[in-house]
């Protein structure tokens, strides 16, 4: 796609350990020139000396499920995204099942037509009768498989193990939500006389995540596995992480938002408004993933966004729904809590947000990267002024949100996808269309076209 020139001037670049003032010149859609020279472009955005950074990468997003549209759909959840700092989003199933080509297709068509960034799918969730699925869905762009260790999808062990092994020989990831069922059993046998959120957040505990993890970092070393863990949450688990890695390297793992701003004492504030699974820990488990970021210990920030209406959050406790909208506070809130709160640094900012998101997905340095080459996927970040979150002002399909009222830094000034301004001035400017599905183009790099 063809879209001209465009020219970033003024703007402050991490280059290897620092900012370096300059300009960036984009030319069909790809960083064409970096340096302290005015290229001559056709269209100039002056980043007014703010900080420009690779896209967010988003690889657990529940953007789409063609029977839960009043929930999220592509168009406000890239849109969320896009006012959240992110340039791609990887959809997650969320109940409909993505386990043959036609749901693919549909999922693929929609986000083409709708999505203001670029987008990939994962296949899901697989268990042992779909699991022969996973060969056709890896041809048509599909690169991460979601597995359940528990309820309420899960998949039995010795059909994890060979969904482990097909994933394997199509050089894909498996992605797994790690929880133990027997533990969760006993937690529900424990609280679920319990009307009360709080009781929920107790009954899937930190020793579930754990006991998972060790179980399906094994399955993934005996199988040659490339492992993904979702959405951790605990101190415990990230123990689990670590001790794996002793004996096996390719396994990454995420963290997310609520895990590191809510414990379960917020519940007493928030109620079901703040219910996801896993469920919220303590205090310690936040500062744990805080220092996990910062170390390497955890490799990606992910949203797991998963709004609902309220009438499905308005429920006993149990039965309530589990998830929250996260897309629109992504980069600001990382920026806010963790660069300037010094809790990370500038390089795990990108590292965490666009390079090992890029990776994982098979399509770094195209994606993921501020060089010549890569294409032109770049936020320009605002850090002099806060904006206040409001459900009233945000893009999520939602009339709600938990992080009502807090002010961030780092909402993006501008946002370029594959070179196209989305965003100018804060102000969107863009329209759906101009993203690619990264599913295929990471198969193309494969194949070294």
């Amino acid at each position: 796609m063809s879209v001209g020139s465009v020219l970033i001037r003024n703007a402050k670049v991490f280059l290897g350990k620092e900012f370096v003032e300059g300009n960036i010149l984009v030319e069909d859609g790809k960083i064409a020139a970096l340096g302290k020279k005015d290229f001559p472009a056709e269209k100039v955005i002056n980043a007014e000396g703010q900080p420009v950074f690779p896209g967010g990468i988003d690889i657990h997003a529940h953007v789409y499920d063609p029977r839960y549209t009043q929930n999220e759909d592509w168009k406000s959840g890239s849109l969320a995204g896009a006012f959240g700092g992110l340039t791609t989003l990887i959809d997650m199933p969320l109940r409909v099942y993505v386990d043959n080509l036609d749901v693919l297709k549909l999922k693929v068509e929609e986000a083409k037509k709708d999505s203001y960034l670029n987008y990939g799918i994962t296949a899901g969730f697989m268990n042992g009768k779909n699991k022969d699925s996973i060969q056709a869905l890896a041809r048509e762009g599909v690169k991460t498989f979601k597995v359940f260790t528990a309820r309420p999808f899960k998949a039995e062990d010795y059909d994890i193990v060979e969904v482990f092994e097909q994933v394997a020989n199509v050089n894909g990831v498996v992605v797994v939500h790690a929880e133990d069922d027997p533990l969760i059993e006993l937690g529900e046998k424990r609280y679920k006389s319990f009307d009360d959120p709080s009781y929920y957040h107790l009954h899937r505990t930190d020793n579930a995540e754990a006991a998972a993890i060790l179980k399906v970092g094994f399955y993934a070393l005996e199988t040659n596995a490339s492992l993904h863990i979702a959405h951790l949450s605990s101190a415990k688990g990230l123990q689990a992480i670590e001790f794996i890695r002793r004996f096996y390297s390719r396994v990454t793992v995420e963290t997310c938002p609520h895990f590191l701003y809510f414990t379960r004492d917020d519940t007493l504030r928030l109620g079901n408004y703040i219910k996801v699974a896993p469920t919220l820990k303590t205090q310690a488990d936040r500062d744990a993933l805080w220092r996990g970021l910062e170390t390497g210990d955890i490799d990606v920030y992910a949203s797991d966004n998963a709004p609902a209406p309220r009438s499905e959050k308005e429920k006993d406790a149990w039965s309530a729904w589990g998830g929250i909208p996260n897309l629109e506070i992504m980069m600001p809130f990382l920026y806010t809590f963790g660069v300037e709160g010094r809790r990370i640094s500038v390089e795990t900012f990108i590292d965490v947000t666009s390079r090992n998101p890029a990776r994982i997905l098979g399509v770094y340095p195209v994606k993921g990267e501020i060089a010549i080459g890569s294409d032109a996927d770049l936020v320009v970040l605002e850090t002099r002024k806060p904006r206040r979150i409001s459900a009233s002002t945000h893009h999520h399909k939602v009339d709600w949100t938990p992080w009502e009222g807090l002010e961030l830094k780092g909402h993006p000034l501008h946002l370029l996808v594959n070179g196209v301004p989305i965003i100018e001035k804060g102000e969107l400017v863009g329209e759906p269309g101009h993203g690619v599905y990264v599913g295929l183009l990471a198969r193309r790099l494969r194949k070294g076209e």
